[in-house]
Parts: C-alpha cells; structure tokens; sequence
C-alpha cells in the first residue's frame, strides 16, 4: 500500500490535531479511550485489540516459568516484523513483536506500524487510531503533539509474557504482560502493564484487528514478569526462537 506524501500527512496531522485541540479528547482527558492500563494509575499508552466470538483456546490455561519459544518472523515490514506460520503460537509472536517495536512517541511512525500490521478491512481506523494515541501519549507526556523519539524522549515496550483467552484457527484474542520504558526530557520511568492483542489470519499471516479492547473489559492483572507469582496468575513467559 502506497502512503501520502509528506505534505499530505502534515496536512492531515494538522487537520487532526485541531480536532483533538477543539473536542480536548486526547490531552486534557488523558485519552482514556484509547488507553489500555493495568499499572496503579500509570499514564501510558498502550495499543489493543477488539472483542472477538472465537472459540475457547484449546491450551492449558496455567502459566509457566518457563519460556515459550515463539516463532521468529520472516521479514521486516516498516519497522515491524513480519510472516508467522499459521498457529496459536505465530499468533502470539506476531502480536508480541508489534509491541517490541512499537514507537510510542513517534505518530507517524506509529501510523506506518500500523498499515503493515493492520487486518485489510481494519486499515485506516488502525492508523488513524495509532496515530493518535501517539499523538495522545506525547500530549500525556507533557512534549509537543507531533515529533519523533529521541534519546531523552521514548516510549517503549517490551513483551515479557502472554495469556491466550480465545482462539480458533483463524482468530486468537490474548493479553501480553508488558515492561514500558519512558523517558521525557531524560528522565525515565518503568512499569509492567498488561496489553491487549487480536489477531486474525488474513493474506496469509497473523494481522491485528485493532489497537484496544473496549473500556472496561476485564482482563488479567499485572505481575512480576517470568515470576512465580506471575505463573500463578496464567502468565507464560516469552522466548524467541533465534
């Protein structure tokens, strides 16, 4: 898929951006609609996935200590990994690696994440969305709507365990249990928060469906990553085959 031209995309960044300074839906609410948080009152954004009618994964549900050895990808798509075989586990690796590479401070970059990842009929609302919870995730953060990541300024994500709560062969809704790392202005902060994820098998790989499941669904509390506590609480840790 081909992308507007630099002058467009400002031009459309500029057009959003005054919808989100006149509706003050992203920075002076704290995006809440667009925020998956599980962390004790952190403010950072995380990208999900929607509701899914699957059917119950046929996996165990208890967590684990050890770690999976997920699927690598089999190329790299504007900066996301890519192509996974067609099971639960690719699935999972597919989501996992998304949110390692995830440019949380960076909207057009999260924009182009998102069009490589995205379910061919969930395109646009993804970039968009992705978009602005950049844009949300900046504004939270005190930094100007629009920039990219820097050396004192990122957020980043790294997938330290996963819960599978629905799957069928082509559609699988799970939860990750992510390490953030933010820094704004070089001071940083870490938090453990758990994100969401659903995949659907389209074009021949794993493509998320959206970026959040709906306010208020419940989901798995945070813990320890590749901690007892954690496998007690169904988490399984994450490795990558190599």
């Amino acid at each position: 898929m081909s992308f507007a031209s630099l002058d467009d995309r400002r031009r459309t960044a500029r057009r959003r951006l005054t919808l989100l300074a006149a509706g003050l839906v992203m920075a002076a609410a704290g995006v809440t609609a667009f925020l998956v948080l599980n962390s004790g009152g952190s403010n950072d954004a995380l990208p999900g996935a929607s509701t899914s009618s699957a059917a119950p994964a046929a996996r165990p549900s208890a967590g684990s200590t050890t770690p999976d050895v997920l699927p690598k990808a089999r190329e790299v798509k504007d900066g996301v990994p890519v192509g996974y075989p067609h099971t639960p586990e690719g699935a999972v690796s597919a989501a996992a690696h998304f949110y390692d590479v995830w440019d949380g401070f960076n909207p057009f970059a999260s924009e182009r994440q998102a069009r490589a990842v995205a379910a061919p009929r969930s395109t646009e609302k993804m970039a968009s969305d992705a978009f602005q919870i950049a844009v949300a995730a900046r504004s939270d953060a005190g930094l100007n709507f629009v920039g990219e990541s820097d050396n004192a300024n990122y957020l980043t994500y790294r997938s330290r365990g996963y819960r599978i709560d629905t799957a069928s062969a082509d559609r699988v809704k799970l939860w990750l249990l992510l390490d953030t790392q933010k820094s704004v202005k070089g001071i940083t902060s870490s938090v453990v928060v758990v994100g969401t994820a659903e995949m659907v098998w389209a074009d021949g790989d794993w493509k998320l469906v959206a970026l959040m499941y709906p306010k208020g669904e419940p989901q798995p509390p945070e813990a320890t990553p590749d901690s007892a506590d954690a496998a007690e609480k169904g988490w399984r840790s994450i490795a990558y085959e190599k």
